[in-house]
């Protein structure tokens, strides 16, 4: 789902770290995967620590101009660009300006695809597991298998609950505690 994700919403990403960081459109391509693996570990350590409510704030933060003060984007943020540092050996003021326009560009679409997602158009748990996915296929049903859970139950049910209403400890159902 993950690589599904990144093809729906890379070439604005592209685009954007193009126009605001000054590197080229190829250098752009080959940070993708780096901004997806950022991303996917920014997801997953929410998620497994059950911070559900934070995810939701940050996908919120998009319409309200906020998205940059927001803390967990800044950690993935950071993640993106300490890999595009290390990985494409640009300096630090050039990685920021990819980390911040690639990765802005990324969540403001997901947040869209979320919202047009629900049946509100409101960000809000239902909607952001459909879009990110929970099943076998799904991003976080991806995220439970790679730490050896069952995409169909843990996690997946406590984000169900969520969805409901009930946060539910997402960690304790995805160790089956």
């Amino acid at each position: 789902m993950l690589d599904k994700i990144m093809e729906m919403v890379g070439g604005d990403a592209i685009s954007a770290i193009t126009e605001k960081a000054g590197v080229s459109a190829d250098q752009a391509k080959e940070m993708l995967p780096l901004a997806g693996e950022s991303l996917k570990e920014g997801l997953m350590s929410q998620v497994t620590g059950g911070n559900v409510d934070g995810l939701l704030g940050m996908f919120k933060s998009v319409s309200g101009g906020g998205l940059e003060s927001n803390g967990i984007f800044g950690g993935i943020k950071k993640m993106f660009m300490t890999k595009v540092m290390s990985s494409m050996g640009l300096p630090e003021s050039v990685a920021g300006l990819v980390a911040g326009s690639g990765m802005g560009s990324i969540i403001g679409n997901l947040a869209g695809k979320i919202s047009a997602d629900g049946d509100t158009d409101d960000i809000d748990a239902s909607s952001l597991m459909n879009v990110l996915g929970g099943g076998d296929g799904g991003m976080l049903g991806n995220i439970t298998g790679m730490l050896g859970g069952d995409a169909g139950g843990g996690m997946m049910d406590s984000l169900k609950d969520a969805a409901k209403g009930k946060l539910g400890d997402i960690a304790g159902g995805l160790f089956g505690k």
